[in-house]
């Protein structure tokens, strides 16, 4: 048996499988990035992992990031399943906030709501708004929708009562009848998914855990055993989560909406915030490109920013915490195509792993942004993954040719540089929406770019923005699976309250706040988590009484007496947000929840500092197309030669086995000490 000195970071995306195993003693690092192997993934993760050379008995810990739930959402690729609520809101779903994708298209339908209305069953009962019963559950209606979801096929059922969060009596009775009549069908009741307020996003919320509860349960389940049989490891799985930390898999299991898009939040949280302050950038643009998407994220301080909701499709909002994200389709497998207005548009259609780009010759004869970046010369296709994967160029001409440039009359050289600014502009539109749009001045942030294709396009986003700094970490391409390994164990828990400050009974409230930091230690101590090593952080969700949305506040140390303060702080951020606020006394201020955040630190690796030396050398020279300046004769260096405290400036290319830095004119590089390219942007 090997000695167990190894952390393992594994991230599932669109096109590869990537694993990362750091040696908690020497430092050592072993990668191994594989394509992804739909529709189970399983085989992608233990090639990956006999690839990086370690086996199961080595590891101390492994930490695991898939895309399995949240593509099942996208893709609406779920179980079969059906909601049980309160008569009379059987049409809360399909109502959904009424705004429609775009203004314009009066002739546009919406979607299809995930739960069709036929399998929304109601039940007569009813609890208040402040927990009393109403009306007793009518539990012939339980068993009623029982037999329905039997004949039906159901496999899984989110149960929704409204203002259950305040009383959960009638959701826990009906989840007592369904385990007796349908004992193999998976249920999620909404007050344990999201015990709070505002009926739509509580019901799709549960709705959408419920949709992939059993796709979470079995590929966790097929995973661990593939691990334990074919690699020799049964020790725990860690998940990464939309909230920027790792929870247990039999946590996973009970809230899969808590692993939605925890991929690039990892990266964002656990690579990107880390290199940033290695070379002392406290705000950072976390920015990810890989085969499909390009992601967002938005480092202050040295903390992501956090919001409580976020749409994962039109309409169909996920009110758990998670890293604010922002999403559109245009990775390195994204098509270019050309719409019926004869406009030349890129993604978000992919063509993901298999077939994949044109150059990869598995059949694919779309152009993707990857085949365009091999026709500029950005991308080399005979270092492809270090020339480890072979792909043919030529493909990649034919194909931007025929599907791009015979439509326009293009040549092929500017049927690619047009297909590079149709993305550069849908990226730089992503980076004002969560920069300008949002408030902060992208000048007091530096870019860290990651995924296999964040870098091609950093420098000239930092010009577009106005941001001078773009620091490209060591294993970009291996970002998400690091991150894994970079976070901490993090659970949130909150109980509704719902008392204006007249009502409020502090020595309850202080009751309350001590049972939630007990159930917070409980769970941290039940995966393992020292107390030593453990921090719950409190907060308050604070709103006017009148108001259906809330702030998220502080709470101050000790036991709560008054709310001075935090009625101070809650019209800061009224202000903040709004540009104003009510005058004191003009109306009631609302304690809405009680909320905190439990963090269990666990080992994980540092990067360290280079100790090689060496002499800068250029290993080649190209033709390289540059945004502004068309082909120009590019330097080009292997990552792995650059000694520390290197400098040079653009035309450059920069090429690594798992992704390429392209350095336009304007630019100038120093190597830092962690190996990090920290990049001046000219503007």
């Amino acid at each position: 048996m090997g000695e167990k000195q190894w952390v393992v970071g594994t991230d599932i995306g669109g096109t590869f499988t990537d694993v990362i195993c750091i040696n908690m003693e020497t430092g050592e690092q072993r990668l191994g990035k594989v394509a992804s192997t739909p529709p189970t993934f399983f085989d992608g993760v233990i090639n990956g992992l006999k690839r990086a050379g370690i086996s199961g008995d080595e590891v101390l810990s492994f930490r695991h990031g898939a895309t399995v739930s949240t593509n099942a959402i996208l893709e609406r690729k779920g179980v079969q399943t059906a909601l049980i609520t309160t008569e009379g809101f059987r049409d809360v779903l399909g109502g959904g906030r009424a705004e429609r994708i775009s203004a314009f298209e009066l002739d546009w339908d919406p979607p299809e709501i995930i739960i069709p209305r036929r399998n929304v069953m109601p039940v007569r009962e009813r609890v208040g708004p402040y927990g009393d019963v109403l009306t007793e559950i009518n539990e012939e209606d339980v068993l009623l929708a029982a037999r329905k979801c039997k004949k039906r096929g159901i496999e899984s059922i989110a149960v929704v009562y409204m203002d259950s969060f305040m009383n959960p009596v009638h959701e826990l009775r009906t989840r007592e009848i369904l385990a007796k009549e349908l004992p193999d069908v998976d249920v999620t009741l909404s007050h344990e998914v999201l015990p709070q307020m505002l009926e739509f996003e509580r019901t799709c919320t549960t709705v959408l855990n419920a949709y992939i509860s059993p796709i979470l349960k079995n590929y966790l389940g097929g995973l661990a055993k593939r691990l334990k049989e074919d690699w020799g490891y049964d020790g725990p799985l860690l998940i990464t989560t939309s909230g920027g930390g790792v929870i247990g898999m039999d946590e996973a299991v009970k809230f899969p909406a808590k692993t939605f898009h925890s991929s690039p939040v990892s990266g964002a949280v656990g690579m990107a915030g880390y290199i940033g302050s290695l070379a002392n950038f406290d705000n950072v643009i976390a920015f990810e490109t890989g085969g499909t998407t390009n992601n967002v994220s938005m480092i202050y301080e040295g903390s992501p920013a956090i919001t409580h909701e976020w749409k994962i499709l039109w309409n169909v909002p996920c009110c758990l915490p998670s890293v604010d994200t922002v999403y559109i389709g245009s990775g390195g497998g994204s098509i270019s195509w050309v719409d019926n207005g004869g406009i030349l548009n890129v993604g978000p259609q992919s063509m993901g792993a298999v077939p994949g780009p044109a150059c990869y010759g598995q059949g694919g004869d779309e152009a993707t942004n990857t085949d365009s970046q091999i026709v500029l010369g950005r991308i080399d296709p005979e270092y492809f993954l270090g020339g480890e994967m072979k792909v043919d160029g030529d493909l990649s001409f034919k194909a931007v040719q025929e599907k791009v440039g015979d439509h326009y009359g293009w040549s092929v050289q500017e049927a690619a540089a047009n297909t590079y600014m149709v993305a550069l502009s849908a990226l730089m539109m992503a980076m004002r929406i969560q920069t300008v749009s949002r408030g902060w001045d992208p000048r007091e942030f530096a870019i860290v770019p990651y995924g296999g294709g964040g870098a091609l396009y950093a420098c000239d986003l930092a010009r577009e923005i106005g941001s001078t700094t773009v620091v490209v970490p060591p294993l970009p391409g291996y970002a998400s699976a690091f991150g894994a390994i970079r976070v901490d164990v993090k659970h949130e828990f909150t109980t509704p309250i719902h008392q204006t400050e007249e009502e409020l009974n502090f020595d309850e409230l202080n009751k309350e706040i001590q049972n939630l930091v007990d159930k917070s230690h409980a769970i941290l101590a039940k995966e393992g988590i020292e107390e030593d090593m453990a921090s719950v952080e409190r907060f308050v969700d604070v709103k006017y009484f009148s108001q259906s949305r809330f702030f998220t506040v502080d709470l101050p140390d000790g036991e709560l007496k008054s709310l001075d303060g935090i009625i101070k702080n809650f019209m800061d951020d009224m202000e903040a947000e709004y540009g104003y606020s009510l005058p004191e006394g003009y109306a009631p201020v609302e304690v809405v929840n009680l909320r905190v955040v439990a963090k269990g630190e666990i080992i994980k690796p540092d990067l360290p500092e280079i100790e090689k030396g060496g002499k800068l050398a250029t290993k080649a020279t190209r033709q390289v197309w540059f945004k502004d300046h068309d082909f120009l004769e590019a330097d080009i260096y292997e990552r792995g030669e650059l000694p520390p405290g290197a400098e040079f400036s653009g035309p450059a290319i920069i090429e690594q086995p798992d992704t390429t830095t392209v350095m336009p004119p304007g630019t100038h590089c120093t190597v830092d000490k962690y190996g990090n390219l920290v990049i001046k942007v000219d503007q």
